[in-house]
């Protein structure tokens, strides 16, 4: 099991780099199981590192930012009938989540008091906000191709997807939940 964990952290890291895509990983639901699970983990681990992040964190939010994804892709999978793709894609989704997090998240929690206040006296440091832009560039390029290589679409459409995907997730927090991730 260790082995295997180590040639999909190896596969992870190929994607991220872009020099893989999901259909280099395993087709296994048992894991997609533990990819999702070190994903909660990693979550877990770098919340509770942050204050401002641990403040507004509730589970109930990661059982949503776990289900839109596996709904949103298993949707678009069987519409255009390449469910056998679903399993590695989502693996690929959720590891690269993973991987990019302890990244993200600190950076976003810095961030969040400029977003929060929009004081033109107060803008957010620049270095912060471009090294933010420039992560986040980079996940959407991998998520888009991940989607790009499990849906053989062209990769505008496929950033159309994954920026439509992130903004169902954010209809479905804000009906549930009233707010934005991370900020209630």
């Amino acid at each position: 099991m260790l082995a295997n964990l180590r040639v999909l952290f190896g596969r992870l890291i190929d994607i991220v780099l872009l020099r893989g895509g999901p259909e280099s990983l395993p087709a296994s639901a048992g894991m997609l199981g533990v990819t999702i699970l070190f994903n909660v983990i990693v979550t877990l681990i770098v919340v509770s590192l942050i204050p401002k992040a641990s403040a507004s964190f509730s589970p109930l939010e990661m059982i949503v930012s776990i289900f839109v994804p596996l709904l949103w892709f298993q949707v678009a999978f069987s519409l255009v009938k390449k469910t056998e793709r679903f399993v590695q894609t989502m693996i690929g989704f959720f590891g690269v989540n993973a991987l990019f997090q302890p990244f993200v998240t600190p950076m976003l929690a810095a961030l969040a008091p400029y977003l929060a206040k929009q004081d033109p006296n107060m803008p957010p440091p620049a270095a912060l906000t471009l090294l933010f832009l420039a992560v986040f560039v980079w996940l959407l390029v991998v998520w888009a191709r991940i989607v790009h290589a499990a849906f053989e679409w062209p990769y505008v459409a496929s950033i159309i997807f994954v920026l439509a995907q992130n903004f169902f997730a954010f209809m479905v927090y804000s009906a549930l939940f009233g707010v934005a991730p991370g900020k209630g």
